[in-house]
């Protein structure tokens, strides 16, 4: 069944079940402070949800859909009682089951709308970064985290990566999380093909969802390792695991293995840089190891994973943890986290818009 109607039934469930609970409860008044702690209980509740979607432990695969759509109505709800709740403070009345409950729904259906579309909003996002040791300008693409079959209309990852081929650029980066468990045999060869058919040399980096490595909980195995890597190299799309590329005199990309796959990854200080000289690139999917990855000489390191949260507030929670979106800094080497072109899970996105980042290397001065 269509992932979109799919994730629609179990909202209306969701919904279904706090307007049903509403109703029992219909005729209780209770005091203020009461109220204040449903409130804030509904709505802690319904971030816990969010974090256990986007972090939470394997086993509850089954049942995220389910838990993103109870998000989306617990904290519709949270905010209609909040709404209420003044309301009635200031008009010194009495909580009503029926205006409350509408509220409710309305809040509810326009927050899941904003989120389904707003996980098809793909756009471009551009920066200017600019070193003493480039000798000419570089423009190049890196997307991350498409997640193809999994949270978008495969039309959309079309379009995105037409868009990103008619910006003419110099080199794509794939950043990771291309497809994750959910991703069909065919679709990987699909967006491994539209990638192929780009105007320009397209790189490769594996994030920790592309090998499909808890697809037991999910749809199962669609490939194997080995057919992955055949359908990109059949198609052009060179694979970095801790590689180096010379993009140019003054240019160098280095893709990491990632971290998920434990000792297979190298250390960072085993890595040579091959041209100190040069403006040295680092892409890695996950950003938990930029200040490690600075002893290569990194001067920029791209990389995705966190997709802005994607569920709100978690990019705040994210921010308070670790490194969330945008850019970060740590002796002399910029890191920018990229929001993703894409989501996990289902189609529901309530932090920022995805994007793929369009990055100009300049002279400086």
């Amino acid at each position: 069944m269509n992932i979109f109607l799919i994730f629609t039934l179990l909202f209306l469930l969701s919904e279904f079940i706090i307007c049903a609970v509403r109703f029992l409860l219909r005729k209780k008044q209770p005091r203020t402070w009461v109220r204040i702690t449903v409130i804030v209980f509904k709505a802690v509740f319904a971030i816990a949800l969010a974090a256990l979607v986007m972090a939470g432990p394997v086993f509850l695969r089954k049942i995220q859909p389910f838990m993103m759509a109870m998000y989306v109505a617990l904290l519709a709800d949270s905010a209609a009682d909040l709404i209420m709740l003044i309301i009635n403070a200031v008009k010194k009345g009495e909580k009503r089951f029926g205006i409350t409950q509408i509220l409710s729904l309305i809040l509810g259906v326009v927050f899941f709308a904003y989120g389904v579309m707003n996980m098809e909003i793909v756009k471009p996002s551009y920066h200017t970064y600019t070193s003493e040791k480039l000798q000419g300008e570089h423009t190049f693409i890196f997307a991350a985290d498409i997640h193809v079959g999994s949270a978008q209309p495969l039309s959309v990852t079309e379009k995105t990566i037409k868009a990103m081929n008619d910006l003419s650029p110099d080199f794509i980066i794939l950043g990771g999380d291309i497809t994750d468990d959910y991703t069909t045999k065919e679709e990987m060869y699909k967006v491994f093909e539209l990638f192929g058919r780009c105007d320009c040399p397209v790189y490769y980096l594996y994030g920790n969802h592309d090998r499909q490595g808890h697809a037991e909980y999910a749809i199962g195995h669609q490939y194997t390792r080995e057919e992955y890597e055949k359908a990109m190299r059949d198609n052009g799309i060179i694979i970095l695991k801790d590689e180096f590329v010379r993009i140019s005199d003054d240019l160098i990309l280095l893709g990491r293995e990632d971290i998920t796959e434990g000792e297979s990854r190298a250390k960072a200080e085993s890595l040579v840089n091959p041209d100190p000289e040069a403006y040295l690139v680092v892409a890695d999917h996950q950003p938990v190891e930029f200040k490690e990855n600075s002893v290569i000489g990194t001067d920029l390191q791209l990389s995705g994973h966190t997709h802005a949260g994607q569920l709100f507030p978690l990019r705040a929670l994210y921010s308070l943890i670790g490194y969330c979106f945008g850019d970060y800094e740590y002796e002399g080497a910029v890191m920018n986290v990229s929001a993703g072109a894409c989501g996990w899970r289902m189609p529901l996105r309530t932090e920022s818009h995805c994007y793929y980042e369009v990055i100009n290397l300049k002279p400086a001065g």
